[in-house]
């Protein structure tokens, strides 16, 4: 019974090959072809890279059941130092030495366009008007 399903199934899609092939154009059979080779040359990759995951994965739970025997390693630091090794270190005067920077310099206002309207109906909005009218 499944030798009948096979051959029947073989046949089936030879005579479908056959009828796309005779009614497609030779561009669009070729475009077809190279995609139906370009998956059948990415099968061998793909096996490939399953069986390397499959064996890294069977790897890694080998050595995480080995592990867990291990007790849990805990690390409570101290607070500071003890008040004799405690010595406070002066620190220099850092903004003695360095000039202020100058206040920022005015700029022009800015003027925003709206888009999407013709040069009669342009807009031209100032900061003020911006931010007064959100």
């Amino acid at each position: 019974m499944k030798k009948i399903f096979a051959i029947g199934g073989i046949v089936v899609a030879g005579v479908l090959a056959a009828v796309v092939s005779i009614r497609l154009s030779t561009d669009a059979l070729s475009i077809l072809i190279g995609a139906i080779l370009g998956m059948a040359a990415i099968l061998p990759t793909i096996v490939l890279v399953g069986y390397l995951l499959k064996k890294n994965q069977d790897a890694m739970t080998a050595t995480a059941t080995t592990n867990q025997m291990q007790p849990p390693v805990v690390v409570v630091s101290g607070g500071m130092m003890p008040p004799q090794y405690f010595q406070p270190q002066p620190q220099p005067n850092q903004q003695a030495n360095q000039p202020m920077l100058p206040p920022p310099s005015p700029s022009a206002p800015r003027k925003f366009r709206l888009m999407g309207y013709e040069d009669v109906d342009r807009v031209e909005i100032s900061d003020e008007e911006w931010v007064t009218s959100r």
